[in-house]
């Protein structure tokens, strides 16, 4: 009877530990979405305060510019007059009301009359609501409530979500790798084509001058911090990861010789560690200066 009492003991333990687990884990995806928001909306006021006063520019240049008769300014100023009042207008709410999530906040005059106002979270508090959250569940599963197979379910599902950071990484240097490499490519013609054409000098030298400036920059940018080595070997560790997961999921490769799920998630849980271990020597050796690279470790 004493056992049996126990066994149902722990047995509720059990369930209202993964019920906390589930409960931390849709808090982290929530605040993670918030993030994305908050980043998203960020980007967009940065454009808008760039776009605004640009477009504003352009629009000026056109009044004073020769060639453009009345019904032509007319016909491009007034939509583009009003373009660039959406951005200005856009640019000044983003930036008064920035983040994700909204969080209620209660000021002293309106708490005294029970009001409430309304903001959105700030990138920070975001970010610092994930880091409480992801260190509540790993001190949650390090306190010995869950067995090994169960912090070894935990750790696989994980690895689902390092997958997509990998790659998101990834994608970001790769994208500077690119514009990086159009400018190089464009400039290095452009510069090649107009200093060709104006041999005696004059407005276009200057042109020239900016256009290869900017080729030079472009090539120590890509030189020094390596963006389309870094978005390799970031994609090169997500797919590895993401072979083991799915070799895993179906019991083939390494797995198909394991006699038991257990043995198999061991090994899943030893190989992800590795492919990590080796990412971050490989992150390491590209954050040394060129001149103590070890080149032979990549």
């Amino acid at each position: 009877m004493t056992a049996t009492i126990q066994a149902q003991k722990e047995k509720d333990a059990a369930l209202a530990a993964n019920a906390s687990l589930l409960n931390l884990n849709a808090k982290i995806r929530e605040y993670e979405h918030w993030a994305v928001v908050a980043k998203r909306r960020r980007r967009l006021s940065i454009a808008s305060y760039a776009l605004g006063p640009a477009l504003f520019l352009v629009l000026y240049a056109l009044i004073w510019l020769p060639g453009f008769d009345r019904r032509t300014l007319i016909a491009v100023g007034i939509p583009g007059f009003i373009i660039a009042i959406a951005f200005c207008i856009s640019a000044y709410q983003l930036s008064r009301n920035p983040g994700g999530g909204p969080k209620e906040v209660k000021s002293e005059a309106k708490h005294r009359e029970g009001k409430a106002s309304l903001r959105r979270r700030s990138e920070g508090e975001i970010e610092l609501q994930i880091a409480k959250k992801r260190d509540a569940r790993k001190l949650q599963v390090a306190d010995g409530t869950f067995d090994q197979k169960t912090r070894r379910l935990i750790y696989k599902d994980e690895a689902y979500n390092e997958i997509e950071r990998l790659r998101g990484d990834s994608k970001r240097y790769r994208h500077v790798n690119n514009i990086l490499q159009g400018v190089l490519i464009i400039g290095s013609i452009s510069a090649t084509a107009a200093s060709g054409v104006s041999s005696s000098g004059g407005p276009v030298r200057w042109v020239v001058l900016g256009v290869t400036l900017a080729v030079g920059i472009s090539s120590g940018f890509m030189g020094y911090y390596k963006y389309k080595e870094r978005s390799f070997y970031l994609q090169q560790t997500a797919d590895a990861i993401e072979h083991e997961w799915e070799a895993f999921e179906v019991g083939v490769g390494r797995y198909k010789y394991c006699k038991t799920e257990e043995i198999a998630l061991k090994e899943f849980v030893e190989e992800v560690h590795r492919l990590k271990s080796e990412q971050r020597k490989r992150q390491q050796n590209l954050e040394q200066p060129p001149e103590t690279r070890n080149t032979g470790e990549l």
